[in-house]
C-alpha cells in the first residue's frame, strides 16, 4: 500500500505516540510504520512483517494531529490490517457482533481464569468485572434548568451501554427526560464502527453505518445524544460515501450529534455528603473540543479534581487487546500509575470514554473507583 502523502520523517510524531513514549521503541512509531510501508517487497519487508506491523497501534490518532503532513499511522493500519486478516480479526469481529451473548458468557467463564496466566487471559478476571460493574454510591445531582420545546431525540448508547452498563443508558434518558426532550424511538442502534474500522473490518464498518444511518432516517432524522466519546468519535468519521453522496443528509447528521455533557454543563449540582476528597479526570485520545465531559466533572468536583493531565493514553486499542495485550497494558499501567501518583486512596477517576472506563478499571489499584462520568450521578 503506497502512502497517499510522502512522510517527510520529521519525527512530531514520536513527540506524542503513547507506544514511543512509554517503550522508547521507535519501530512501534508511525514514522517507521510509514518508512516500512514505503519500501517495496525487494526490500526484506514480508507479508508476516506486514501483519506484525499492522498489529501494533492503538489508534489514538495524536500522529494526525501532530503531522506536518496529515498522515494518519491508525488509518494507514486499518488499511494493512484489512488486507492481512486472520484469527485475531475474527475474534475481535465475533466480540463486536455478539455483545448480548458473548459478552455475559466471556465473564462467567474469566471468573475461572487465573491472573498467572499472560494477557489477556490474566486480567480477564478484573476486566470483566470492570465491564460489569456497578456504580458506587453518587455523590452530585443535577437539575436540568434548560428546556427544550418538543425537542426530538435519539439515544445513542453504544455497545457498553447497551449490552453491560446498562444504567448509563438510564440514567442518560432520566436526564434527557428531564431537559423535555422526546424520544422519538427506542434506539436499536448498531457499533458505531469506529472498532471495526481500526481492526481493519471495513465491510463490517460500512454495514453498521450504514445501519445506524437508516435508524435514524426511519425516525426522521433526530438530535442524537451520545455519552461515549469513542463513539462520538466514530459517528463524526461518517463519510460522504456512507450517504451515498448526499451533503444535505451528511450535514443534518453532523450537526445532530451532540454529547450528553453538553446539555448537562449548565445544570445546577448539588453536592453530596459522600464526594470524595481527590477526583481525577481522564482525558480521553478522542475527547472533542470543546470537552464538555471534562467542564461537567470541573462542575461537579470544584476545587476536589486534580491537575488535569492531556497527554495520557489509557492503551486499550481495541483488538490490540488480543493481538498485542502486553503492549496494550503497558501503556495502561503507565497511564494508571501517571493518573494515581501521590493520590490518597479513594479517589475516583472519572472519564467519558467506556473503553477507558474499563481498561483504567482493570488496571488501577482497588483503593481507585475508575468510572464514567454517569456513575457518581444520582
Amino acid at each position: 500500500m503506497a502512502s497517499p502523502k510522502a512522510c517527510v520523517q520529521c519525527g512530531k510524531c514520536l513527540d506524542v505516540c503513547p507506544l514511543f513514549k512509554v517503550t522508547g521503541r521507535e519501530e512501534l512509531t508511525p514514522r517507521a510504520k510509514f518508512f516500512l510501508d514505503g519500501l517495496d517487497s525487494s526490500d526484506g519487508l514480508n507479508e508476516k512483517d506486514f501483519k506484525t506491523l499492522a498489529g501494533l497501534c492503538l489508534g489514538c490518532g495524536r500522529c494526525e494531529e501532530n503531522c506536518p503532513q496529515n498522515m494518519s499511522g491508525p488509518k494507514l493500519v486499518s488499511a494493512l490490517r484489512s488486507k492481512s486478516k486472520g484469527f485475531t480479526q475474527t475474534c475481535w469481529d465475533l466480540w463486536l457482533s455478539s455483545p448480548g451473548f458473548i459478552w455475559p458468557l466471556a465473564a462467567a467463564l474469566s471468573k475461572f481464569s487465573p491472573e498467572s496466566l499472560p494477557e489477556p487471559i490474566g486480567s480477564a478476571k478484573k476486566r470483566m468485572g470492570s465491564l460489569f460493574a456497578k456504580s458506587p454510591a453518587p455523590w452530585a445531582k443535577l437539575v436540568p434548568d434548560l428546556k427544550f420545546d418538543d425537542q426530538k431525540v435519539m439515544l445513542f448508547k453504544g455497545c457498553v451501554g447497551s449490552f453491560a452498563r446498562k444504567d448509563w443508558a438510564r440514567k442518560a434518558e432520566h436526564f434527557m427526560d428531564g431537559l423535555g426532550l422526546v424520544r422519538a424511538a427506542e434506539s436499536d442502534f448498531a457499533c458505531c464502527g469506529s472498532s471495526y474500522g481500526s481492526a481493519g473490518l471495513l465491510d463490517r464498518q460500512v454495514k453498521s453505518r450504514k445501519f445506524n444511518i437508516d435508524v435514524w432516517k426511519a425516525s426522521e432524522c433526530p438530535l442524537l445524544i451520545i455519552f461515549c466519546t469513542t463513539c462520538l468519535k466514530g459517528l463524526k468519521e461518517y463519510s460522504l460515501d456512507d450517504f451515498d453522496g448526499n451533503e444535505e443528509l451528511l450535514e443534518k447528521w453532523q450537526s445532530a450529534l451532540t454529547p450528553l455533557s453538553s446539555l448537562l454543563v449548565d445544570c445546577d449540582i448539588t453536592i453530596l455528603e459522600n464526594r470524595p476528597e481527590q477526583v481525577i479526570y481522564h482525558k480521553p485520545c478522542h475527547a472533542p473540543v470543546p470537552d464538555f465531559d471534562l467542564q461537567l466533572v470541573e462542575n461537579m468536583a470544584g476545587d476536589r479534581l486534580l491537575p488535569v493531565q492531556k497527554d495520557l493514553c489509557c492503551g486499550f486499542g481495541g483488538i490490540m487487546q488480543i493481538g498485542a495485550p502486553d503492549l496494550s497494558k503497558q501503556v495502561g499501567d503507565y497511564c494508571a500509575e501517571a493518573l494515581t501518583k501521590n493520590v490518597s486512596a479513594g479517589a475516583q477517576i472519572l472519564t467519558g470514554c467506556s473503553a477507558c472506563v474499563i481498561q483504567l478499571a482493570t488496571l488501577t489499584k482497588d483503593d481507585f473507583f475508575t468510572g464514567h462520568w454517569l456513575d457518581i450521578l444520582e
